[in-house]
Parts: C-alpha cells; structure tokens; sequence
C-alpha cells in the first residue's frame, strides 16, 4: 500500500517473514540466488535484526503501535530462514552469528512476554489477555513450542470461532465479519500439528459455510449467514484456502501410506 490508505504509513514486520520463506521456497526449486539479490536478502535479514525490538502495526494494520506476537515471529521466521540459506551457501555467512543471535533472542522475549498461563495461550500482544487468530501461522512457519500453540488453537477456536469462521482478534466480532483466510490457517495449523480429524472438520465446515461455493472467495464473511463481505475476490483467502488443502491432503496421503 503506497496512497490511500492509512497502512502506507505504517510499519509491518510480518513482511521478514514472508520475504525470506519466499527465497526458501525459491532456491528449494533448484533455483540460485544472484549476488545482488542476496546482497539485498542479507540487508533484510539485518533490518530485521534491528527492528526486533520496536513496536509495529502488525498483520491486521491496526492503528495503536504495539509489540505485536506474530510480528515478532515472523521476524524470527525471517532471521531463521536467513541462517537456513546463508548456512546452504546461498548467503554470504559474515552476519550469521548475529542473526542466530537475534533470532534465539526473539523466541525467548515471545516465551518470557507474550504467553499468558491465565489464557494458556499467545496473546496479541505483551499485556494483554486479547487473543489473534493469525497465530495459526507460526505452527507452519516453524515456531518453537508446539504444545503452547496447540493450546493457543484451542483458545483462539473457543473465543474467536463461530462455527467453522474465525474473527480476526478479540473484540473484532464488534466490527466486522469473521475474517475467511483465519479458518483456512486454522485448519491448516491443526493438521500440522497431528490433529487431522479437527483440520478437516474445520475446512469442510467452513466450505459447507460458504453459499456460493468457493469459485471465488471473499476477505470476510457474515458467520450467520455466510453473505460474502469485504474485497471481494480476495487473493489471501484463497491461497489460505490451497495451503489447508494441500496440507491436509498430504497428511491424509502419508497416513495412508504409512507402513503397517
């Protein structure tokens, strides 16, 4: 966003994240990162470094700066998947030392600020008991702690879920409809974890939710009646929608697979 809206003002962090899983994704394909592209992947990996400890408006663009739990893991997946490549020869490794560092510092200030024992959950951010739907990613992007987010699932599905829809953080079900691309992450978060029977109730829920089908999605829908609301065709729901299928299809296909 660069006019016309608030958020081309804002800072998000959650972008590390998605700019370096991206290169992975890239060179896992067979393909080379070149000089200059990795030179720039290098200066990311070191903003990300230095932004750690500042406040941003998150994934949801929100307008009060806070430290926001998923922006902090997604700088923590950013500076992950940076070492990954530089420790793969993809990166040149002087800065590495330090973006284990930074990376090792995040997951403990995420461990020792944002985990609520009151919630048994990751809240939305350090000081609150709010909770944010988006966290269903940090089970795909690799996060540390699998039994905390299990348990930061089944809070989220219990004050967020209304039926198979998820609202996008507390106090959204206010003013807004449930955000569709937060189901898909959800049933996509469980079937990483082991939980296939939830991650299909979850996607075929929400699928069986939609009136028009899933030809084309919108960004949020009206739990009650399944209207579309929102943008309308919606990029992110969709690809929400392709990740939940193929990881569930995939958990299906080994489980099927698996000897004895």
């Amino acid at each position: 966003m660069l006019v016309g809206n608030a958020a081309a003002l804002q800072h998000q962090h959650g972008i590390f994240g998605d700019i370096f899983e991206t290169a992975c994704l890239f060179v896992a394909d067979g393909n080379v990162l070149d000089q200059r592209s990795a030179a720039v992947l290098s200066a990311l990996a070191d903003q990300a470094a230095d932004r750690r400890r500042q406040k941003d408006a998150g994934i949801w663009e929100l307008r009060e700066p806070q430290h926001y739990t998923m922006s902090k893991i997604s700088a923590w997946q950013g500076l992950a998947r940076a070492v990954e490549l530089a420790e793969a020869g993809h990166l040149p490794a002087t800065c590495v030392p330090r973006w284990q560092r930074e990376r090792d510092r995040i997951a403990a200030w995420v461990e020792e600020h944002c985990w609520s024992e009151t919630r048994k959950a990751y809240t939305l951010h350090p000081g609150t008991e709010r909770l944010d739907a988006s966290l269903a990613l940090a089970v795909r992007f690799g996060f540390d702690g699998r039994d905390k987010l299990s348990s930061t699932l089944d809070a989220v599905l219990e004050e967020l879920g209304r039926g198979p829809f998820l609202f996008r953080y507390s106090g959204a079900e206010q003013e807004e409809g449930a955000f569709l691309a937060c189901s898909f992450w959800m049933a996509e978060a469980l079937a990483e974890l082991g939980r296939q029977d939830e991650a299909e109730e979850v996607f075929a829920g929400t699928i069986r939710g939609l009136p028009r089908g899933v030809g084309i999605l919108s960004e949020m829908v009206d739990p009650e009646s399944g209207d579309f609301l929102g943008n309308t065709p919606q990029g992110l729901s969709h690809l929400a929608l392709i990740h939940a299928a193929c990881t569930i299809g995939g958990d299906r296909m080994r489980h099927l697979r698996a000897p004895g």
